[in-house]
């Protein structure tokens, strides 16, 4: 895929995936489009040499593979990770009630999201519903892409401290605003919204979502603004790494790919589809199974095998440059972050970080360091969780972003083209 089409394939990838269900159904849309066959959990699993591969979990989390035509043990797995979800609102609707002749609807706030960002803003609503039909479930996602709910702010008036700082109560301040309506007619415009018969009433999961798309900026247009960066352009990445072919001047490697895209990274991983579960464990030894091999093999491949965790870093900002180190700050532009953390909070070591940073020289990827201040607490990802699960070599990268989980991030256009190299380089490494 040439630079301006991963570009503008990235953008329409974060303006159709307003929740991590979407995200993970648009990810699984591009495999099936370029040959990936679905598998079923509950299915016994039958492989072929050379075929491609997607499981999904609770449709919010996926894991993708590809096999070479000839796989040892040895060659291991090269794996991708990266995560679906984003700090956000998510819409209480039985507690949705009139209040001075609007309708308000209470949140719960996912993950840690800057909070006054999402106040005074056109917001759609987005997620999944469910109901029951005589055969079972039905499940169908759903965006409403309009300015349906905006969360005001308090006049200054009447609030003239808030520019020193206020601190947003979630159930107090928090509510969304739906207009003059009823919370009826809320249920009523998400049924029809869903195709929901009235007999059999809909259970929804349901977030609010920023209206303004991501979009290139700058005055050289290098620059890529927008919601999700963190971390739906690591899923684009790896997702894109995985289709693609080799990359130029590099021999495809026997290892076999594989892209995991878990679920609720941002509240703690600690879920049947999140990195802390056996779903990534699992599906690998179900692949060594399904190609022949036995219980020996699957920690064979595991000994032989390198994990690359994909998640944003923290870009320096011009603004506040006391908050980072002099050293080990990555800028918008320099490529590639390489994240290391004393504490484990990243998977990071010496070892997995020159292994890939001499890759990427040779294949002329610009590749930076992020350190956090050590006084400053460090956040993390699912590499460390993901590595400890499986007993194998790591290493956490990510793009460097600013304003990380405001409701709009950051990010630098040639960092975005970077990363997607990086991971399609490690998967023939």
């Amino acid at each position: 895929m040439a630079m301006s089409e991963l570009i503008d394939d990235v953008l329409h990838y974060l303006n159709a995936s307003p929740t991590a269900f979407h995200a993970a159904a648009n990810a699984r849309r591009r495999l099936l489009a370029a040959g990936f066959t679905c598998l079923s959990e509950g299915d016994r699993w039958s492989l072929a040499a050379g075929g491609k591969y997607v499981v999904e979990r609770n449709g919010s989390a996926l894991i993708a593979f590809r096999l070479p035509a000839q796989w040892s043990a040895a060659a291991g797995f090269r794996l991708l990770t990266a995560h679906t979800d984003s700090p956000g609102l998510k819409v209480k609707l039985p507690g949705s009630a009139d209040a001075a002749n609007l309708l308000m609807v209470p949140v719960e706030v996912y993950g840690g999201a800057i909070l006054g960002t999402w106040l005074d803003r056109p917001l759609g609503l987005a997620g999944r519903a469910v109901w029951a039909t005589p055969g079972g479930l039905e499940v169908r996602l759903f965006s409403l892409d309009e300015p349906l709910a905006v969360i005001p702010n308090l006049a200054l008036h009447l609030n003239r401290d808030v520019n020193q700082g206020f601190a947003y109560n979630p159930r107090q301040h928090l509510s969304a605003c739906l207009g003059k309506a009823s919370p009826a007619d809320l249920r009523h415009r998400l049924d029809d919204a869903v195709g929901c018969p009235a007999e059999a009433p809909a259970r929804y999961e349901l977030f609010l979502y920023e209206q303004t798309p991501a979009r290139l900026g700058g005055l050289h247009r290098d620059l890529l603004t927008g919601p999700r960066l963190d971390n739906l352009t690591s899923c684009h990445a790896a997702v894109a790494a995985l289709i693609a072919p080799p990359a130029a001047g590099l021999t495809a490697t026997p290892a076999a790919g594989v892209a995991f895209l878990a679920d609720h990274e941002e509240v703690g991983s600690v879920s049947a589809q999140g990195a802390n579960s056996a779903f990534l464990r699992d599906v690998l030894h179900r692949v060594v199974l399904a190609s022949g091999g036995d219980g020996e093999d699957c920690l064979r491949v595991l000994a032989g095998s390198r994990l690359l965790s994909l998640d944003s870093a923290h870009a320096v900002h011009p603004s506040y440059l006391d908050k980072y180190d002099s050293a080990g700050t990555p800028v918008i532009g320099g490529g590639v972050a390489i994240k290391t953390n004393v504490s484990q909070r990243y998977c990071t070591n010496a070892l997995s970080a020159e292994r890939f940073a001499a890759t990427c020289r040779q294949a002329g990827i610009p590749c930076q360091s992020f350190t956090n201040r050590a006084d400053m607490p460090c956040g993390s990802t699912i590499g460390p969780a993901c590595a400890a699960l499986l007993g194998l070599e790591g290493l956490d990268i990510g793009t460097p972003i600013l304003a990380m989980h405001s409701i709009r991030e950051t990010a630098g256009v040639q960092d975005h083209l970077a990363l997607a190299a990086a991971a399609t380089v490690f998967l023939t490494s």
